[in-house]
């Protein structure tokens, strides 16, 4: 799990370098949620509903980071909200 997390927060940080986006939490906490959150998907990761549940799982992980998820989102969050949903489903699929 540990591997996951380093390769979260680095996403996650590099992201923030780039974009100037702000998250309610640091990159490590977000890392950490999202590694769990990987851990629980990789369950269902060959399950009918899988996608759906992986958009689930990156919207809790925008909310917990304060990142907006609604149609006027900013084009920051809407970047933030795709690497969260492509990191989730690459790690939930490797962990299965």
């Amino acid at each position: 799990m540990n591997h996951d997390v380093n390769d979260f927060e680095g996403l996650l940080t590099s992201a923030i370098a780039e974009t100037g986006a702000r998250m309610k939490e640091t990159p490590r906490a977000i890392a950490l949620y999202m590694s769990e959150r990987a851990l629980h998907l990789s369950t269902i990761a060959h399950e009918p509903g899988f996608e759906q549940a992986v958009r689930a799982e990156r919207n809790n992980v925008a909310m917990r980071a304060g990142i907006e998820t609604h149609a006027q989102a900013s084009a920051i969050d809407f970047q933030l909200l795709g690497l969260i949903q492509g990191a989730l489903r690459v790690a939930a699929v490797a962990l299965a």
